[in-house]
């Protein structure tokens, strides 16, 4: 059946997955059209049947998913298709973690096993591809695809040292890569790929490149050996194809993709096998043998530069957004490539040291502190005796003021940069003390914004940034989206509730709890001792109003210590609310009271006035109620400059589920769409997280008794 079977499905059609592995690519439904991809679980997922009748089955190339696919397709009469990496994938190996921007989709094979026919085999010899639109439509992409200088991986450095100028580069890869085996090569076509060099070509003049995995670690490759027997340089820098190819002579390969895009970028290619792109005419093809014939004979059409490229650029790959989890056109995925190429080259090339991260935070810190060149070491407690170790290049990160007395001076002593790392004020779908991890952090290299006593690079963006009209104007934009949307930092569900009715008429008054102890409240906090003299401050200064006291859900899921008593609330507080967001609260109120607490920030974003008590970074700048002099905060802003130096200039964005980063803007969008498919990332569910489900349900226990 034709794959296009598949897409003529209803929209609330299910998709099997033949794997459990598929299901991390959590957003494999967006290449299809939105439609809802289901995998079989458990140990024998395998063979396991999902838990409803399913209209088409999906597997991983030629691999064993891939092979179950094709027979429970058969077996059920429903259409297959065959999944692989697209040939701009994305911004980092795949084997690093990075999500795919890409995915190929074949019906018929895969397109690098030349054994059978493929889709793209298809494409590539069909008249369509090959008709004027189509070449136009291709011949424009493959600009675009040139100036932005793309490729499958996008890492590695984009300038080629001058050595490597007019060679003849071979290619290495992986060994027992399905691309190698599908394209009739072993081991053995290596080797004759680097005695025929030899025989053409003076020793000097060959380079023999070696793949990105294998650079990296992960794999092991099939020419470096080879070439260390034969004397012939290896090249082991992480350098962007597209730099190799800037001042290559000739690619020769087996069946590496950087010979597609040598084609593409009109350097000579030699194969030594048959790959998707040769056997057109585009390429010297060198292998022999019945397999590479008859591959030949069906691979009869001679399609032009622009039809490979359209065939299998804007035919046979799909393209889906991995923080919006929408379906992209070829010039949507470029956008996303660039912005992320953007964004991580932004967070520079220094590896970091990290101290006091929680494990459970430390895949997700690992995007906002490294990149795809930048390691990150983590280190649990921040002793000088592991700072000894860090080397002179070297960046420290410290999760917020968890260091010991002593360790910021060594830092700076050192030598080194100390970054102070915290979530961001939009955070997640659900509680960080959840073990959820965050999509939004803070990077700050004066101090903290919750620290008081000191300047932090928030504060000094809020007093000195020149906010222009375009900043100002997408501030505004996104406090009116977020308002419209009630988003919050945890963005729980909110519990109706009709505080006027309640109130008969009163002013209605709102205290939000804090943690006590929390570190917004012990270095911005202020006078006040804590949620009790709040409570009892605000009722003094207001005995006529309806006062009503939200209880934080960290204290209420009793993942935190200090929940106040009710005997203790009732004398001041006309209502408890236990449950719910703030955002369904602050349409219903008067004014807001707080310590130090980031409601405060959300309630100002949508006109509620708002009484602080402490010194939160958002007070002083003449837009709250302030009980505590802030002298060092002068200048007066708008709310709209104080949406944009806090939640555009200040945080750092990932896309929730795979950590890629993005804009606020996409961040949100991503943010939203989890929480209204009433979504939330599983929390992490190792010894620490069961621990910490282990204290909470002994702590409800106990407040039960």
């Amino acid at each position: 059946m034709a794959l296009s079977d598949i897409d003529s499905l209803p929209a609330g059609a299910l998709l099997g997955a033949a794997s459990y592995g598929l299901r991390n690519i959590v957003y494999l439904g967006a290449f299809f059209g939105g439609r809802k991809v289901v995998a079989p679980t458990g140990f024998f997922a395998a063979r396991a049947a999902p838990a409803a009748p399913v209209s088409a089955w999906l597997g991983w190339g030629n691999r064993r998913s891939g092979q179950a696919a094709r027979r429970r397709a058969a077996a059920d009469n429903v259409p297959f298709a065959l999944l692989e990496d697209g040939f701009i994938r994305s911004i980092g190996l795949g084997k690093t973690g990075a999500p795919p921007v890409s995915l190929v989709i074949d019906d018929i094979g895969i397109y690098y096993d030349a054994g059978e026919p493929s889709r793209l085999e298809r494409l590539i010899g069909s008249a369509g591809c090959n008709a004027v639109p189509a070449l136009e439509e291709a011949r424009q992409a493959l600009g675009r695809w040139r100036s932005e200088r793309l490729t499958k991986y996008n890492t590695g450095a984009d300038l080629a040292p001058p050595a490597l100028r007019n060679k003849i580069i071979l290619v290495d890869q992986v060994r027992g890569d399905a691309s190698v085996a599908g394209a009739g090569a072993d081991v053995a076509s290596f080797q004759a790929m680097a005695i025929a060099a030899l025989a053409r070509h003076d020793r000097q003049r060959l380079v023999v490149l070696t793949h990105p995995d294998v650079r990296a670690g992960k794999a092991r490759g099939c020419l470096c050996e080879i070439a260390a027997g034969l004397g012939l340089e290896v090249l082991a820098l992480s350098l962007s194809p597209q730099a190799v190819l800037d001042v290559a002579a000739e690619i020769w390969t087996v069946s590496s993709g950087l010979g597609f895009e040598a084609l593409l970028r009109g350097v000579p290619v030699t194969c030594f096998a048959m790959p998707f792109y040769a056997g057109w005419g585009l390429t010297e093809d060198r292998a022999q043998g019945v397999f590479f014939e008859a591959a030949r004979q069906r691979r009869s059409a001679r399609p032009t530069v622009e039809a490979l490229f359209g065939a299998a650029m804007l035919r046979y790959a799909r393209y889906a957004d991995p923080v919006t989890q929408r379906m992209l056109d070829f010039h949507g995925a470029v956008d996303r490539l660039v912005d992320w190429r953007t964004r991580d080259c932004a967070r520079g090339s220094a590896p970091t040291c990290a101290f006091g991260f929680a494990p459970w935070k430390r895949a997700a810190a690992k995007a906002f502190l490294g990149s795809s060149g930048a390691p990150v070491q983590f280190w649990r407690k921040s002793s000088l005796r592991a700072l000894r170790t860090a080397g002179q290049e070297q960046r420290i990160a410290v999760w917020g003021m968890t260091d010991q007395p002593g360790f910021a001076q060594a830092v700076l002593a050192g030598g080194h940069n100390l970054l102070r790392v915290e979530d961001g004020f939009l955070r997640s779908v659900g509680l960080g003390s959840d073990l959820l991890a965050p999509g939004s952090l803070v990077l700050d290299d004066l101090g903290i914004y919750y620290d008081a006593r000191q300047e932090s690079r928030l504060e000094r963006i809020l007093a000195t940034h020149d906010f222009g009209p375009q900043l100002l104007t997408r501030a505004a934009a996104l406090r009116e989206r977020l308002c419209r949307g009630a988003v919050t930092k945890y963005n729980l569900a909110s519990e109706p509730v009709d505080l006027r009715r309640l109130a008969g008429g009163r002013a209605v008054a709102l205290v939000a709890e804090q943690v006590p102890g929390d570190a917004s409240l012990r270095f911005g906090g202020g006078n006040l001792a804590g949620n009790l003299a709040l409570l009892q401050a605000v009722r003094s200064a207001s005995p006529g109003s309806f006062l009503v006291y939200k209880e934080h859900p960290d204290l209420v899921a009793g993942n935190r210590r200090g929940r106040l008593l009710p005997q203790h609330i009732a004398p001041f507080a006309d209502l408890v609310l236990s449950r719910g967001d703030m955002a369904g609260l602050f349409l219903q109120i008067d004014a807001l009271h707080v310590i130090s607490s980031l409601a405060g920030f959300e309630a100002l974003l949508r006109g509620v006035a708002v009484s602080v008590w402490g010194r939160p970074f958002y007070a002083g700048w003449g837009l709250t109620l302030d009980h505590m002099a802030l002298p060092r905060r002068s200048r007066r802003l708008t709310l709209d400059e104080l949406v944009a130096g806090t939640l555009i200039t200040y945080p750092l964005y990932a896309a929730p589920l795979n950590h890629v980063p993005c804009s606020v803007e996409d961040f949100l969008t991503a943010l939203e769409g989890l929480r209204d498919a009433g979504h939330r990332p599983m929390p992490v569910t190792g010894v620490t997280g069961q621990l910490r489900r282990l204290r909470r349900w002994l702590a409800a226990a106990l407040r039960q008794v």
